[in-house]
């Protein structure tokens, strides 16, 4: 015959109560707990994800910035490179240059001719010749301004005499001038080169 609950042991219902209460807990902890530990897992595994991405993105902008420093540099240094050896002949930038220093010196440039380019293997060389009078240190001075220029220049064959006696057209000679030079400067630009696989001269004939 089927008893009442109040029927049961005290230690009967004591029993009955637990393993109600871990019955229960097995349904909360199954019905709740597990999806929000797996929920928690899966966000906690995006938050790692975008950690990472974070941390390589970090270094990525960072050689970054470092690509574009040296980019910079870079740039500056063939600023620096063309106003010494420039991809154009900017002869009369470089022909402004010589009578300003030659003026700034007080010396006469009698004559400045244009020769045939020189051709070399990765420039070109654009000479002139010239006949110069002054003082022999005017001359020392004019000299001195040319080594000092941004521009490379050379002088070549130079040689020394009296002012008279030298350079085109008429002109009056004073008498404070006491030496006359006759030299070539040369100054240079970049050669043109030929584009990857292109002929490096005319075809030969067969």
């Amino acid at each position: 015959m089927a008893k009442s609950f109040n029927d049961i042991p005290a230690a009967g219902q004591a029993a009955i109560f637990i393993g109600g209460a871990v019955i229960l807990a097995g349904v909360v902890f199954y019905l709740y707990v597990l999806p929000l530990k797996d929920q928690r897992d899966k966000l906690q595994a995006q938050v790692d994800k975008i950690h990472a991405e974070n941390i390589r993105n970090r270094a990525f902008e960072q050689e970054r910035t470092e690509y574009l420093n040296r980019i910079a540099q870079l740039q500056k240094q063939l600023e620096t490179l063309r106003s010494i050896v420039p991809d154009e002949q900017a002869t009369d930038t470089f022909m402004r240059m010589i009578f300003d220093d030659g003026a700034a010196s007080s010396i006469n440039v009698r004559t400045f001719i244009p020769q045939a380019l020189v051709t070399h293997d990765m420039y070109m060389e654009m000479p002139f010749n010239m006949r110069l009078d002054g003082t022999y240190y005017s001359l020392v001075n004019f000299f001195e301004r040319l080594a000092h220029e941004q521009r490379i220049v050379s002088v070549f064959g130079l040689s020394l005499g009296t002012p008279e006696g030298g350079g085109m057209g008429t002109y009056i000679i004073r008498p404070d001038e006491t030496v006359g030079a006759n030299c070539v400067v040369s100054t240079y630009f970049n050669r043109q080169q030929p584009p990857p696989g292109a002929p490096k001269g005319p075809p030969k004939k067969r």
